[in-house]
């Protein structure tokens, strides 16, 4: 009865087995459907599926993680259509940050590396080590929640070897902070903006060190 299950649920994803499906990949047509806007290059997924339908059935867990680790793509469904049509329901990871220069964060907190970016992505940046990821994810969304008094975004969050957060806003501004006391030094930000709501400072600073014992160094345009 297993059996039977498992070779019915084959048959649910990749149509039928190999003796009976085209050998030819130029006649295999593919649609797509997703929940959102795809990040993915269709030609990609493309490639990879008709791998999957053609190649040997010990290859697919191969091909199969090849397709997750170098793509967007997390999970998909595939829906045939007598005799060579096939619909993919995808779902793709929805990235909150880049990591470096080529890497994502996901909702999910998986890392990704995915190899074709096909639209431009609006998210912040963080460098630092790769262990420090999630760390450096928090502490950007706190600094944020004080920037949002003011309208001024993060674009980049940089920790450097010894220890030092260098924030870079969208509009040019570059903040410094210990990552060692980091939590007073937030709110000496948060009392500074508190007391500079209303005066139209804010955006014309363009540095502010928060590593000074008991002040901040600021420099205005």
């Amino acid at each position: 009865m297993k059996k039977i299950a498992l070779a019915y649920l084959l048959t649910l994803c990749f149509g039928c087995s190999d003796s009976e499906i085209l050998n030819n990949s130029n006649e295999i047509e593919i649609s797509f459907t997703s929940q959102h806007s795809m990040m993915s290059s269709q030609d990609q997924i493309r490639e990879a599926f008709i791998k999957l339908v053609l190649d040997e059935p010990s290859k697919k867990e191969y091909l199969l993680n090849k397709l997750y680790q170098k793509s967007w793509v997390y999970s998909f469904q595939s829906k045939r259509k007598w005799p060579n049509k096939y619909e993919l329901k995808i779902k793709e990871h929805q990235p909150i940050a880049r990591w470096k220069d080529r890497k994502f964060i996901t909702q999910s907190g998986v890392l990704i590396n995915p190899e074709n970016e096909v639209k431009k992505i609006d998210l912040i940046t963080l460098i630092g080590p790769e262990e420090k990821k999630y760390e450096l994810l928090d502490l950007s969304r706190r600094v944020q929640a004080q920037l949002n008094r003011f309208g001024a975004t993060i674009e980049s969050v940089i920790l450097s070897s010894a220890g030092y957060l260098l924030i870079t806003t969208s509009n040019g501004i570059e903040m410094t902070f210990s990552k060692k006391n980091f939590r007073e030094q937030l709110e000496r930000l948060e009392g500074f903006i508190s007391f500079e709501l209303f005066s139209g400072k804010l955006n014309q600073i363009k540095t502010m060190d928060f590593r000074y014992r008991n002040g901040i160094s600021i420099l205005f345009n």
